[in-house]
């Protein structure tokens, strides 16, 4: 049992995850808002040997220095790797302190957005159209930028509505290209599809003005991705042609882009996609098993 468990600030966890959640420690503290500095979050943390942190949460070197007590870090978000991470894993390690993380509780809201999204685009079911006539998605080029655990799902959903599929990813993917999702290097790629899904790593910039000016015009991104995966002034100029569209939702969004999200051409869902009761379930679910396993009572 944990002397006292801090959430620093929101997770993805359910009332009952939080009831469920006393049992495995003396004291639990629940921050409704988001932290503001460093200072901020070492005064939440105080003494606790247990925190809960989110996808936004700042766990750097100087806060772990200043935050003795603490054993484990319970990352109720995805890990795609220390350098995408803002928890210093490093220090992290070198202190010997334990860390668990997420798989999979968002991927299916971030799915359904992505697919649900350009096919309103493309048949004009909402007030925007992409071309002057209705299209389904038969034999439309599809280009996946990421082709983890999502970026594989959503290549998967647009091949069974009979999209031709590519995908670019650091690694070639032998099992997606037996089940015919077609690997191409990147620029090849962009001059081959019509519309990209953006499924990288955190701020993996992988788009500026010379990959935009082979992608062309009358084509559209779409970008669930954390933070930045394109030059900001490269997106701005793209959209200045008409015919070319941007959908995204909130996590990929900050204040030096908040102005395009007025574009006429730009579709913004001011929300986390992923976040769906069912992710809430599905994490909250994982949380505590990780706990549960940490402290020793899972066999």
């Amino acid at each position: 049992m944990f002397n006292k468990i801090v959430i620093v600030e929101p997770v993805l966890v359910t009332k009952q995850g939080l009831e469920e959640l006393k049992k495995y420690c003396k004291e639990l503290i629940y921050n409704e808002k988001d932290t503001i500095s460093d200072e901020d979050t070492i005064e939440r943390i105080g003494d606790a040997d247990c925190i809960l942190v989110s996808y936004k949460t700042v766990i750097n070197n100087n806060i772990i220095n200043h935050c003795k007590n603490l054993k484990y870090i319970a990352m109720c978000c995805s890990f795609y790797g220390k350098q995408y991470s803002k928890v210093d894993i490093d220090t992290v390690i070198e202190k010997g302190i334990s860390f668990s993380y997420l798989k999979g509780h968002g991927d299916n809201g971030v799915v359904e957005f992505t697919v649900s999204q350009i096919i309103n685009l493309i048949h004009g079911f909402g007030n925007k159209r992409w071309k002057n006539e209705q299209l389904d998605l038969t034999d439309i080029k599809i280009g996946i930028l990421g082709l983890g655990d999502i970026g594989t799902r959503i290549a998967k959903t647009f091949q069974l509505l009979g999209s031709d599929v590519y995908y670019y990813s650091r690694t070639r993917k032998e099992n997606a290209e037996k089940n015919g999702i077609k690997y191409l290097e990147l620029k090849k790629l962009l001059s081959t599809v019509d519309i990209i899904s953006i499924n990288l790593n955190r701020n993996v910039c992988l788009i500026g003005d010379d990959n935009l000016d082979i992608y062309g015009n009358g084509k559209i991104i779409v970008n669930t991705s954390i933070g930045y995966c394109y030059e900001i002034k490269s997106l701005k100029k793209w959209l200045q042609n008409k015919d070319n569209y941007y959908i995204c939702d909130k996590p990929t969004v900050n204040e030096d882009i908040k102005e395009i999200l007025d574009y006429e051409n730009v579709i913004y869902a001011d929300m986390i996609t992923g976040d769906t009761k069912q992710c809430y379930n599905r994490a909250t679910n994982q949380v505590i098993s990780n706990i549960k396993e940490y402290l020793g009572e899972l066999k």
